[in-house]
């Protein structure tokens, strides 16, 4: 007799994915950040297992030997502006400088934090690096001395996850343990914005629109846009996992979202479309992901120790690459008054150029390609992944009265006179 099927047993499988170009392989542990170099050529890992790597994305080859160095694990990685250096936030509390080439720089280690530093972002014109670390607080030090000019900053986030600094380097924007982002005064260390809070999980990821006028945010299973003036939501993009990293493309208007089971998704800002469906065999968890300098490559590392690296071009050729910055050497955020170089500091950043001067995506079917080849292999999934609920529902506490948001100010009142008692 012949067996029946099950038709709940029956479904169309995903298609089979396109392998990377290249899988980077070789640290112990996770592999928490990354950074493109300016030579198009080289990548750079940050890894749990305290080192980083310089890799060939032609060959796929180490580039030398792990660089090593005392601290313990590495948990951000940051890239000047100018292409020369590399800042890495270690476990205890340190923050170190390396050249490209894996030589510490001399008196390369800044101590300052009690805790991990989480998150680090170099100001637009290379001149300050900002710190944020598990002891909720963020230091801003002057490049060359190393000295502490803002801050400590007590957040009040518990743990400083994410940091950014504006395209004007006028504002840093900093997500939270505690659910909430706050945007700060770069030279002052005040609040510029109230608290946007209830996010629903801790805040993971920051990142600016090239022009300023917009903040992008990772927490919980949201990847939401907020008016950075204001604070108003603009936009949610809804996930099934929760998320641990976002990237904008240099060159398409394309978001990337990673983080639990794997979840790899692409998204057009402009239609806020889902570009494509996830291809996920298998559960991981996805730490970090970016755009090369150039916009050609796509990559993405975590917890199986490998940074996976997929060619744009070649799977998405019909797409229209923008041929000129459209900012140019200036950005229109707060009052830019120093003199640098937006373009080279634009692209050391997860940074995208405004929306209204990127070219809409005409053929999305070509993108949905890149969407679909994005798997991993992974092991099951980590005991200390941990699940949230979406909360699209978003409430910001105002440093000034402003009508965007439902506005509590007797508890930002509260917030402003705690920050003065602790100062």
């Amino acid at each position: 007799m012949a067996a029946r099927s099950n038709p709940r047993q029956i479904r169309q499988l995903p298609p089979a994915p396109t392998p990377p170009k290249q899988n980077f392989e070789g640290h112990a542990r996770a592999i928490r950040d990354f950074v493109f170099l300016h030579d198009n050529i080289h990548i750079v890992t940050g890894s749990e297992d305290g080192t980083m790597r310089k890799w060939n994305y032609d060959t796929g080859l180490l580039v030398g030997k792990p660089w090593s160095g005392e601290g313990g694990s590495i948990y951000t990685l940051v890239l000047s502006p100018d292409g020369k250096t590399i800042a890495c936030g270690r476990a205890d509390g340190t923050v170190q400088r390396w050249n490209t080439d894996g030589k510490m720089m001399l008196e390369g280690t800044w101590i300052g934090h009690s805790d991990w530093v989480r998150s680090l972002s170099w100001s637009p014109c290379g001149s300050h690096i900002a710190s944020g670390s598990d002891d909720g607080t963020i230091l801003i030090r002057r490049v060359k001395s190393g000295i502490s000019e803002v801050g400590p900053i007590k957040t009040k986030q518990y743990r400083v996850c994410a940091l950014a600094y504006s395209p004007s380097g006028n504002r840093i924007a900093s997500g939270g343990w505690n659910t909430t982002i706050c945007i700060w005064d770069s030279k002052t260390g005040e609040l510029a914005l109230g608290l946007i809070q209830d996010l629903g999980y801790e805040v993971t990821s920051v990142v600016w629109s090239s022009d300023g006028t917009k903040l992008y945010s990772a927490s919980d299973k949201l990847a939401r846009v907020f008016d950075s003036t204001s604070g108003a939501l603009l936009h949610c993009f809804q996930h099934d996992d929760i998320l641990y990293s976002i990237a904008l493309s240099p060159t398409y208007n394309v978001l990337v979202c990673v983080g639990d089971q794997g979840v790899v998704q692409l998204w057009d800002t402009e239609s806020h479309q889902l570009l494509g469906q996830p291809y996920v065999p298998n559960r991981q968890i996805l730490c970090c992901a970016s755009f090369s300098r150039d916009g050609r490559y796509l990559a993405c590392g975590g917890h199986d120790r490998t940074l996976a690296m997929w060619p744009v071009n070649d799977i998405a050729s019909q797409l229209i690459a923008i041929t000129k910055s459209p900012w140019g050497d200036h950005v229109a955020d707060e009052g830019h008054n120093d003199s640098c170089d937006s373009f080279s500091w634009y692209y050391s950043q997860k940074s995208l150029p405004p929306e209204s001067y990127v070219t809409r995506l005409s053929h999305p079917s070509f993108i949905r390609r890149l969407w679909n080849i994005i798997s991993r292999e992974r092991p099951n999934r980590s005991s200390l992944a941990r699940r949230a609920r979406s909360n699209p529902t978003v409430t910001i506490l105002p440093s000034q009265p402003t009508t965007a948001w439902k506005v509590r100010l007797e508890e930002a009142d509260d917030l402003e006179e705690d920050n003065k008692d602790d100062d």
